[in-house]
């Protein structure tokens, strides 16, 4: 039991947690056993059990170096030894190989530095010792430690005290944006879906109206067929980009003869909806066609344009191969990916370079996106999002051998909304086999989504300290938190922060440890607070005043109701019919609840020096009227945090939901447009009015 208990420590599966309401649960045994299983160990064979504990416990204080280790900047830069009784005395010499190649090197005896740890095993002293290297730049080097007769070697990541925040946010300035569900946008031009080049226009539009950030859904590449896998939190890879989004009347390539007729485009740009379908079959038809003509236009004679995306391809390596090898191998029928067993044809290597191909065209059409952004004066520019996870049979899984846990999912524990807990069917990553592959997948998953941007926001940003596990064949509720290398990934996130000039938001919204929020804090990470949820105690809406400086504050988003439904309960009436509704709550009681809430809302306007537009008895029973969004809007922008930010739908005083959380099937998520087009949207007196309130606000 003893081993069984420090393999449970090491793999981090927590003995117990702390509920919503603050009290101690404890997990069972056989609970955490169960995600010992999900892990690839037998809890039950105790030979087995012995091992893996000793690979995780042991093991590493045998090695000199450890393989992968952190040190802050703004500390005197070192290095840490394992010592066994034996070595002593020895004088060791180490070599640190910068990424610029250039060497730093130096001897020492390790009896002779201090020490800041022990370990005994079997009779065995090893001593850890702390061996100071003198200054080191940001990033990553390799170590080398070499004796009379062994060499040990790990590697540093060297990384900030703090992560990047732009100059301008740094000295305490208050900016807002917009935030947007890419595909939702409509436009006179687009093919069925908002692009990236309607993209571009809407930084155009908001940049002039005074706002500073764009903020996105998560652009990750989807499962294909599209229509069945349409959520943006449950992508296939989130390394890459979804191919809809490109323009392809902006490619090199493309000749009007290659439009699809106008009959096409009416059905594409009607309805409410995203035809997923339609939208994939005429894009991607054009999309072969256009990479035909690169093949013989560009690739045939190695043009400039060819050597591009040659690099593009070199630059991407083995995810962006596994990627498009996966895409192949999905068109040809094959669902399970085996990249050895897959002897490629000359038809197939092309399909390759096909997917290559796309994933370089929205490179290149998001960072003209930034960089419109950037020639606009903003300060931020585009905020992109990074799911918690990916499709358990995508592309990113897939290919990534045995990092993800394919037999467990994440999740949520029970809360009063969901007392079963809740299960997202997203495959996590291995905690012990992310520290041994040297957080190369995270660091990857950083620097692609890091890319072309001003800002990235972290989904369930407290992935990075621990995870709620969800055991197969089990409801959430069996489940327990997996703890995760907190002070590392956090390094390596201010690391490439930095790196990228991209600055952080977690969202930690939910049941947040204390020293996870003032660590990311510490960090210069930006939390993200959302109005619905910001409350005093006695479930007063928190005054502007005494929001979070130092965060991303937001009326609402995509998993909450629009304003004009949470005023009109619209939102209630939704959740009964879809049987959402806690049974224990009569509706009646959750109607009069809301009541309450809007009488609480117009407390808030009033105490931030709003006189209401009409009685509260005649506000209360209207539905949601412009002069009173545009009020709430305009107290919003008074919030203390630094970014502010509104959802379009909000301006358009839209009812439907993107997306109602707790449904898959029930209702039609992620495919909802907004109601009208970008630049009508804009050309809107009254919106124009709204915006340029909150850019006045924003600016005193």
């Amino acid at each position: 039991m003893e081993t069984l208990d420090q393999l449970l420590y090491w793999r981090g599966i927590a003995s117990d947690y702390f509920n919503y309401k603050g009290e101690k649960v404890q997990v069972s045994l056989e609970n955490r056993k169960a995600l010992l299983r999900a892990m690839a160990v037998d809890p039950d064979d105790a030979e087995k059990v012995a091992e893996a504990a000793y690979q995780l416990d042991v093991a590493p204080w045998t090695e000199w170096v450890q393989a992968f280790q952190i040190v802050e900047k703004h500390k005197e830069c070192c290095f840490f030894v394992n010592a066994a009784p034996e070595d002593l005395d020895q004088c060791l010499t180490y070599v640190i190989t910068l990424e610029d190649g250039s060497i730093q090197q130096g001897e020492f005896t390790p009896s002779t530095q201090p020490e800041v740890g022990d370990y005994v095993y079997e009779g065995v002293r090893f001593s850890r010792r702390v061996i100071m290297c003198g200054a080191l730049p940001l990033g990553y080097h390799a170590l080398e430690v070499t004796g009379t007769n062994r060499k040990s070697a790990g590697q540093i990541a060297v990384v900030p005290e703090k992560a990047y925040v732009p100059g301008e946010l740094d000295a305490g300035k208050k900016v807002w944006g917009v935030i947007v569900q890419l595909y939702t946008l409509r436009s006179s031009r687009n093919w069925g879906i908002g692009d990236l080049t309607d993209l571009k226009a809407l930084v155009e539009h908001t940049a002039k109206v005074g706002a500073s950030i764009v903020g996105l859904n998560p652009l990750h590449a989807l499962c294909t067929p599209n229509e069945h896998h349409c959520s943006p939190y449950s992508p296939s890879d989130r390394r890459f980009i979804e191919p809809l989004y490109i323009d392809p009347e902006q490619l090199e390539e493309f000749s009007p003869d290659l439009l699809p007729s106008l009959e096409a485009f009416s059905e594409l740009r009607g309805g409410t909806q995203v035809n997923y379908k339609r939208v994939y079959e005429v894009k991607f038809s054009v999309f072969t066609e256009l990479f035909k003509r690169f093949q013989q236009q560009h690739l045939a004679l190695n043009t400039p344009r060819a050597k591009a995306f040659s690099r593009y391809v070199t630059k991407g390596a083995e995810a962006l191969h596994g990627y498009c090898v996966y895409q192949v191998m999905r068109d040809a029928g094959v669902h399970e990916f085996d990249e050895n067993a897959l002897e490629l044809s000359a038809e197939q290597q092309e399909k390759i370079d096909f997917y290559a191909y796309l994933q370089w065209s929205a490179q290149v059409q998001m960072a003209e996106c930034q960089d419109a952004a950037e020639d606009a004066g903003m300060t931020v520019g585009l905020m992109r999002d990074l799911a918690v996870g990916a499709d358990g049979g995508g592309a990113e899984v897939s290919s990534t051998g045995d990092l993800f846990c394919k037999q467990a999912s994440v999740g949520a524990p029970p809360d009063p909304l969901a007392e079963k807990g809740q299960n997202w069917g997203l495959p996590p990553m291995d905690p012990a086999l992310m520290r041994a592959s040297k957080f190369e997948h995270f660091i990857t998953l950083l620097r692609t989504n890091m890319a072309n941007c001003g800002a990235l926001r972290i989904d369930h940003a407290m992935a990075l300290m621990r995870l709620w596990w969800c055991p197969p064949g089990h409801t959430a509720d069996y489940g327990a938190y997996i703890y995760y290398p907190f002070p590392e990934m956090l390094g390596l996130l201010k690391l490439e922060s930095i790196r990228n000039r991209c600055m952080v938001i977690g969202e930690d919204m939910g049941v947040v440890p204390d020293e996870f929020r003032e660590a990311i804090i510490g960090g210069a990470v930006f939390t993200n607070k959302l109005f619905y949820f910001e409350r005093e105690h006695d479930g007063r809406f928190k005054a502007p005043e005494n929001y979070m400086p130092r965060a991303l504050a937001m009326l609402t988003n995509h998993d909450v109701p629009t304003l004009t439904s949470w005023w009109s309960s619209t939102d209630i009436a939704l959740r009964s019919e879809l049987d959402l509704l806690d049974d224990a709550v009569p509706v009646g009681e959750v109607y009069a609840e809301r009541i309450r809430d809007k009488h609480r809302l117009l407390d808030w306007l009033e105490g931030s020096g709003f006189n209401l537009i009409a009685s509260r008895e005649e506000l209360i029973e209207k539905p949601l009227s412009r002069q009173l969004a545009a009020q709430i809007l305009t107290c919003g922008a008074k919030v203390a945090s630094q970014i502010f930010v509104i959802q379009l739908e909000d301006l358009e005083l839209m009812d439907a939901p993107v997306n109602v959380p707790g449904t898959s099937t029930q209702y039609a998520n992620w495919q909802r447009k907004l109601a009208d087009n970008l630049d009508d949207v804009f050309a809107d007196p009254d919106i124009q009015a709204v915006m340029a309130s909150i850019t006045k606000e924003r600016n005193q």
